[in-house]
Parts: C-alpha cells; structure tokens; sequence
C-alpha cells in the first residue's frame, strides 16, 4: 500500500535532540492503526526526565525510555488506516497515547484511543492526558470527601490539572509552589481556596489552621521531588493519607527513619498514584475505566468545567521542540504547557 514519510523527535542521550526523518509502513494488522497527529503535548515531568538524563531507565537496555527514545504519550489526531479488528475508519478524530511524530502506528489492544467530535481538535485538548493521569490515578485513589482540607504541593501541568480535579470532587484545595508565573495561572483558573510561596509559606505554617489545628486531611505531592515529600509531611493529620501523584526520579540520600516514623507515629495512609491507563484497558468493564475517565473529562472541557485554554503558555512548531524542552527547563517563569502543532 506505499509508505508514508514523516517526522519524530529522538532523544539520543542527555541534553542531546534531534528531529529526524522517518518512513513508516502503510500496511496495518487486524488490530493496528495509523494516525496523523495534529497536536502532541509534551509531559515537562516524565519527558525531561528523560531528556536530562534523570530517569534511570534511560540506561537500562530495552527499557521503555533506553536511548534512543521517542518521547511522548498524549496527542490528537486524524486516523488514516485502521485493521478489520479496529472500531476506527480512516477519517476518524481521536485522542490517543501519541508520540511527537507525524505519524504513530499502534495496537489497539495495547493503545488506549477514544474518537473525539472536531470542535475539540484543539491544542489545549491533548492535555486532557494529564487530566486522565491524575483522575484515573490520584483522584479515585484518595477518595476524597466535601470538605477535605488538601495541601497540594507543586502546580506544575499535573499540580495544575490537580486543583481542579481535587476541588470538583469536593475538597479544599491550598496549593503550593514557588513559581509566581504558576500560582497566578492557578489563581486565574480559580479552583484553589488558597495559593502560597512557599518560600514564605509553607504546607506546615497553614496546616495548623485546619482540623482544630490538627493539619491537613490529605497532601498532594505533584512534583515527584522526594525532599519536598519528606519535608510535607508533617503537615498531615493523625489519621490522613499521603498521596504521591509525581513519579520520583531523581535519587536523595536521607534519613529515611524521619519520614517512616511519621507514618508509623500518625497511622498515615501513603499511596502510590500512578495512572491506571494499563489496569484499565480497552473494553474493561470496571465502573471507572480509564476510556470512561478520559470521556468524562473531554465532557468537562467541552462544558467549561475543565479548565485547559489557560494552562497551555506556548504552541510551538516541531522544528523548534528543543527550545520547547528548554524552556520547561529553564524558564518555568514563561512556560507552562506546551503543545506541539504537526501542521505547520
């Protein structure tokens, strides 16, 4: 059936991107599909991980990062092949698990894809991933209650999809980072009861006012920055849960005895809160699937309760996708989200 000749991003080792060309197969198996991306959003935790060389599956051969790597998981596109076994026809728009490339080819049975109607074929909903990653995760997970008193830490692009969610689920959101350019983003959003520096304000100085000064009920961890875990901590009441939501990366040499001693002294529920896209595959059945989640929050953009347009600061063009990853980096004062256009 011909070949089709694109473009992908390939990150060949630390601090070292390329955009190189690619032939791509037009043939698809019973169960396979080919779409052509219209827009990919960059993860800024789990990609420069990977970039900066943070991420230690990076070094492990076969992994699913080793070098070299094609980075990326969240995109909208247009199908242009689709298998028998596939509910898809060529024309079809759908949200799927996408890499930064013009073209992906995947399995169904492996690749999570929903169609989507093409008012939504909009750069700010391919972030609906980071949305699903934190409500198929953390949000069920926590089971939070009207009125819970949550400490999030971290308002990066997952902190930020955290304050909503977490707060129209019936908590009281204090959020937590030390960027201005990220708090004025969350405070234009609206969801937070409050929004700290904490550089002059930390999790444990508010604490203090909630729960007859007992602490917080739940703390949020978007970052995945073990330091600030340890530090968050104590501001926990006796009795509350821990919610790790950032995936740890990076290594920290400490006196562990301090943070388990909190856990054991409190009866402090810690959980892990990474998504659920692969226990929830295609077709489960389960009262929240990850497909129902990600339908679910395609309705709250599509009703204005999802806040998504804010949050995307840049919409760059392939060519310049190192300075995208840079300026995630390096300039957290100008970038927040950004989405990457494969039409231009």
């Amino acid at each position: 059936m011909g070949t089709l000749e694109g473009r992908r991003v390939v990150v060949n080792g630390p601090l070292d991107l390329k955009i190189e060309s690619y032939s791509m197969d037009l043939d698809v198996g019973e169960s396979e599909f080919i779409v052509k991306n219209m827009y990919t959003a960059i993860s800024a935790g789990t990609e420069l991980s990977i970039y900066t060389g943070t991420n230690p599956k990076v070094y492990e051969s076969n992994s699913w990062c080793s070098y070299p790597h094609v980075p990326g998981y969240a995109g909208l596109g247009e199908v242009i092949a689709a298998g028998s076994g596939v509910d898809l026809r060529s024309g079809d728009l759908v949200f799927h698990h996408a890499h930064h490339s013009t073209y992906d080819k995947l399995y169904a049975g492996y690749s999570p894809f929903i169609k989507i109607p093409e008012n939504l074929i909009l750069p700010e909903v391919a972030l609906v991933r980071f949305a699903a990653i934190v409500l198929s995760g953390s949000v069920r997970l926590s089971k939070i209650e009207l009125g819970d008193k949550i400490a999030l830490i971290g308002l990066g692009i997952i902190g930020q999809m955290a304050s909503q969610l977490f707060a129209l689920s019936g908590g009281d959101v204090v959020a937590f980072d030390p960027v201005a350019f990220r708090r004025a983003i969350a405070g234009k959003v609206g969801y937070c009861l409050e929004i700290h520096d904490p550089m002059k304000t930390s999790a444990q100085d508010v604490a203090m006012r909630f729960n007859g000064g007992q602490g917080f009920d739940t703390l949020v961890d978007a970052t995945g920055v073990s330091q600030l875990i340890m530090t968050n901590i104590g501001a926990v009441r006796p009795a509350g849960q821990v919610t790790l939501l950032g995936s740890p990366f990076a290594s920290l040499n400490a006196d562990v005895t301090q943070i388990f001693r909190q856990i054991h002294l409190k009866w402090l529920t810690v959980r892990g809160a990474l998504e659920r896209d692969q226990l929830s595959p295609p077709g489960d059945n389960s009262r929240h699937s990850y497909l129902s989640d990600v339908s679910y929050l395609l309705d709250l953009i599509e009703r204005g309760r999802l806040k998504v347009k804010d949050l995307v600061s840049h919409v760059m063009a392939p060519d310049n996708f190192k300075q995208a990853y840079e300026g995630l980096l390096n300039k957290k004062e100008e970038f927040m989200a950004v989405v990457i256009d494969w039409g231009v």
